[in-house]
């Protein structure tokens, strides 16, 4: 039964790593976000095909768990770093988006006084029609 499970995880794990080598090689997913996937599936792939491995067995000592919990354990764990991971970088990118939209405003609010000021730039009014999106 152990066997089966082992192989089984296995698997999942090597899935896991042609899928991310797949999405990078597209260029859906950009490296710097793949690294932890990667090694997510590599840590896995050890731990499923050898359990005895150094690692595993001090794992399984210090937590009293067995083998399956352990492996779940991991696998949850590494993906808890995943999720923490994208929630820093989905901050940074908000961050960056506001301040974004902030220097829009700021510079549509300049170019609006700007017309006012110069009532001849009636050719830049349309050219700025043109490529603004609002």
């Amino acid at each position: 039964m152990l066997i089966k499970i082992q192989l089984m995880i296995g698997a999942l794990s090597v899935i896991l790593l042609l899928v991310t080598f797949e999405l990078i090689r597209k260029k859906k997913l950009r490296e710097e976000y793949s690294i932890l996937w990667l090694f997510t599936g590599l840590a896995i792939l050890v731990f499923s095909l050898w359990p005895e491995f150094i690692l595993s067995q001090f794992f399984v000592r210090f937590t009293g768990i067995f083998y399956l919990s352990a492996v779940v354990l991991i696998a949850f764990l590494f993906i808890l770093l995943i999720v923490f991971h994208f929630s820093v970088v989905i901050s940074k990118l908000t961050s960056q988006s506001k301040d974004l939209a902030q220097r829009y405003a700021l510079l549509e609010l300049e170019f609006r006084e700007f017309r006012n000021c110069h009532p001849q730039s009636k050719n830049l009014d349309t050219k700025m029609a043109e490529i603004s999106p609002v």
